[in-house]
Formats: C-alpha cells, structure tokens, sequence
C-alpha cells in the first residue's frame, strides 16, 4: 500500500467524514427519536473511521516487524 493511499485512507477520509459534514448535517431539522441527524452521523462516523485506521494497519503495519518500527517507548523518564 502506498503511503499515499494510507495518507488518505487513515487520515483524510476520517477528517472528511467528521469536519465538513458535521455543519452541514447541523442545519437540517432531521431527528430521529428526538436526536439530531448530526449525533448520529458523529456516531455513525466512530466505527467507520475504525475501519479506516484498520484497513491502514492490515495494509501495511501489520506485515513489519518490531524491529523497523521507529517508535522508542522507553526514552521517556517518568515523574
């Protein structure tokens, strides 16, 4: 998987469903069971970007070892 296409899969699709559609959902008088269309969508939206952070990791992540993965977990020092 192209880190292009992880980009936009782990980052741009959740920060689309979420920042521009939430306002536009805002304005519609649409309620079911007396919750805004907007709540739901942002509940909606919970799983969804799940699946996009996953679709990432089993594209990619998960077929690297421990070793190349740049993360130091024990540099900090604890207060």
């Amino acid at each position: 998987m192209s880190p292009a296409l992880r980009f936009t899969i782990g980052l741009l699709v959740p920060f689309l469903l979420v920042v521009p559609t939430v306002p536009l959902l805002g304005h519609l008088a649409i309620a079911p069971y007396g919750v805004p269309l907007a709540l739901w969508w942002l509940f909606g939206c919970i799983p969804l970007t799940s699946l996009c952070l996953g679709v990432c990791w089993f594209g990619y992540d998960r077929h690297q070892p421990d070793e190349l993965i740049e993360a130091d977990y024990d540099s900090g020092e604890r207060s």
